[in-house]
């Protein structure tokens, strides 16, 4: 097989990853993408392996990262042509994952013996779990429709279905590599796979059917969501029109449902920003029903200009019962590092102003206790989980987020898909409210029962279950442990496979 032949194969792994990932829906695709690029990289000199993999990568986050280009040239004012040499350094940069996966994957097969299937099983989980990212980022992500499969994120965390995924990629080339080396496939190599991937779906099933029931068994609420579909330049160029819109699709939204219990307004819905102290808001918002509600709030002494990204719980009387502020800023967007030590770097960014906030509490709200979460924190896992051990457990999930950055692109299903999961790690609904899409309802399973389209203005109502009983998962209570021991593993592979270049020197 000749370099020309190798590349081909490390692209079409790329093109395969990327129509298997969320948005182009091909899920099944991710079980067989590493096939092509496990077949180029054989028997290739660790370098080589390498380069290929960075290729594989490169395409791979390309395609995932695509809608990059629009929030670079609409709010970084970048040029067309800087933005896309800039996405393909990022692109680049993050295929440096894969390129660290094969080199892995290979040294292990040409220092050890251990076939693919084995190592991709340990290094995968462990790569992905220690890999920086933009955002938060899994591959098992991308079954998300694939409930079934899923559900064993609340035992494992999504690195396990990493791990599986990796497993079956390594069983599926195992096949076809003995077929073209023309040898006799070792049995074990497809047949642990095999078995592995059916009882992770047995598990699925036994465990949609008992969450369910506990679904069925559980009181229900009526909650409407409210998306106006007003972009970032609306808000500060015409903030009184803004809530006005927010007010009068809220009373649409009441007249048209009169059971609704709860409404929910996305992040920086009201952006004015409010006194750091209010303590009701009545007439900023003119509530008729319990409400949560994304705000802008004056941060405490120093700069005027500084705010909380915040939300709100507000009674009917407009009472301001619960406040809960952004923990986890965007960098340079929202928070500069290192600002603490050098305050003078906010004369740098003058835009990336808002106060990380410092408490884990949850929302309570017409006796519903709500776990919130803003914009990106809901795909962070690490997030939920200690507002959960600090908080105590809710009823029920809520994320308010602002998708308009990225265009109308694959970006917002990209970002309900990772929050999804959410739901499986804790088993609680969650409720998901966006300016311009895509808002959704999200069940205990991890189904989307209910969502709007993207970039539409439109509210969203229907019936989400609070799970009040105090109970928990295993993921949970033990995090990413299976991360943990899969970078340990890894590292005595490292040690062993240095241990045996050096019997041969």
């Amino acid at each position: 097989m000749n370099l020309r032949t190798r590349c081909a194969l490390a692209i079409a792994s790329g093109v395969l990853e990327v129509l298997g990932f969320i948005g182009f829906g091909l899920f099944p695709l991710t079980w067989i993408a590493k096939v092509p690029v496990l077949l180029a990289v054989s028997g290739q000199s660790l370098r080589r392996t390498f380069l290929l993999g960075l290729l594989y990568g490169a395409v791979t986050h390309l395609g995932g990262y695509y809608w990059l280009n629009h929030a670079l040239i609409e709010f970084a004012e970048l040029g067309v042509v800087v933005s896309a040499a800039l996405l393909l350094l990022i692109a680049t940069g993050f295929g440096l994952l894969f390129a660290l996966l094969l080199w892995c994957v290979r040294r292990a097969q040409r220092d050890l013996g251990i076939a693919p299937v084995w190592s991709l099983l340990v290094a995968y989980p462990a790569v992905e779990f220690v890999f920086p990212n933009l955002f938060a980022y899994n591959i098992g992500a991308s079954q998300y429709r694939f409930t079934a499969i899923t559900q064993i994120v609340e035992v494992t965390g999504l690195l396990g279905l990493t791990a599986l995924i990796g497993m079956v990629n390594g069983a599926v080339y195992e096949l076809l590599e003995a077929r073209l080396a023309k040898r006799r496939v070792i049995t074990r190599r497809w047949a642990v796979p095999a078995a592995a991937f059916g009882l992770v779906l047995a598990f699925g099933l036994i465990r949609i059917a008992q969450v369910d029931a506990r679904i069925a068994s559980a009181r229900h609420i009526t909650v409407g969501l409210v998306q106006t579909n007003l972009a970032v330049g609306d808000k500060e160029q015409r903030h009184r029109e803004f809530i006005d819109v927010h007010r009068a699709m809220t009373r649409e939204l009441i007249a048209a449902h009169p059971e609704v219990e709860l409404i929910v307004w996305p992040e920086t819905a009201y952006n004015a920003p409010l006194p750091h102290d209010v303590k009701n808001v009545r007439d900023e918002l003119q509530p008729q029903r319990p409400m949560i509600v994304g705000a802008m709030v004056q941060a405490t002494g120093g700069s005027s200009s500084l705010k909380f990204n915040s939300v709100l719980a507000v009674a009917p009387d407009g009472d301001v019962t619960g406040r809960f502020d952004k923990v986890r800023l965007l960098t340079f967007g929202e928070a500069i590092p290192f600002v603490e030590t050098f305050p003078g770097l906010r004369n740098w960014f003058p835009d990336a102003v808002t106060v990380r906030g410092t408490h884990f509490e949850n929302l309570q709200l017409s006796g519903v206790t709500l776990l919130p979460t803003i914009c990106y924190e809901d795909i962070l896992p690490d997030q939920v989980r200690k507002m959960w051990h600090r908080a105590g457990p809710p009823d029920v999930l809520v994320n308010v987020s602002n998708e308009v950055w990225f265009g109308d692109s694959h970006e917002p299903l990209v970002h309900l898909a990772l929050a999804s999961l959410r739901s499986i790690e804790t088993r609680r609904a969650l409720i998901r409210s966006t300016q311009t899409g895509i808002s959704a309802f999200v069940d205990p399973v991890g189904r989307i029962i209910s969502r709007t389209g993207q970039w539409q203005r439109e509210v969203l109502v229907d019936q989400v279950p609070l799970i009040a009983d105090g109970g928990t998962t295993l993921y949970l209570r033990t995090g990413d442990a299976l991360g943990w021991a899969c970078v340990a593993l890894s590292a005595a592979g490292l040690v062993a496979c240095i241990r045996a270049r050096r019997k041969t020197v």
